[in-house]
């Protein structure tokens, strides 16, 4: 009977220590899919928000608003993007080059086809969980 308590408890201690090795695994994959590339466009998904625009021409409903970094050659650009998922439609907003002026830029919305090379960003950013605001 002690020898059937000992295994037990050796197997609970193994499952344990294997459930904590899955967690911190999970957590680690959970903090690398923060960003995530599509084509030249990294998207910081914390960076996700769910707000009504006061751009001119935006829907009256709420759009996503994402923070990219496009990478064009070796040179890195922040940029402030809209994403409409009803209308499958997205636009730039404003752009940085050093992450601090910003500059505004041309806010005429681009529709978003599924063949298209942005279409697993708008897939990717619609999909994402928003917190309440």
């Amino acid at each position: 009977m002690n020898t059937t308590f000992a295994l037990h408890t050796k197997n609970s201690s193994f499952f344990l220590i294997a459930a904590f090795i899955l967690v911190g695994v999970n957590t680690l994959s959970a903090r690398a899919e923060k960003s995530r590339c599509f084509v030249d466009i990294c998207l910081d998904s914390s960076s996700v928000e769910l707000s009504n625009s006061d751009i001119p021409g935006a829907p009256s409903y709420p759009v996503r608003t994402i923070l990219v970094t496009q990478q064009f050659s070796n040179d890195k650009v922040l940029a402030q993007m809209e994403v409409d998922c009803k209308q499958r439609q997205l636009r730039t907003v404003r752009v940085s080059e050093d992450g601090e002026n910003w500059s505004n830029f041309d806010p005429r919305w681009t529709l978003v086809d599924r063949n298209s090379s942005l279409s697993g960003l708008v897939d990717y950013t619609c999909k994402l969980a928003i917190a309440e605001q």
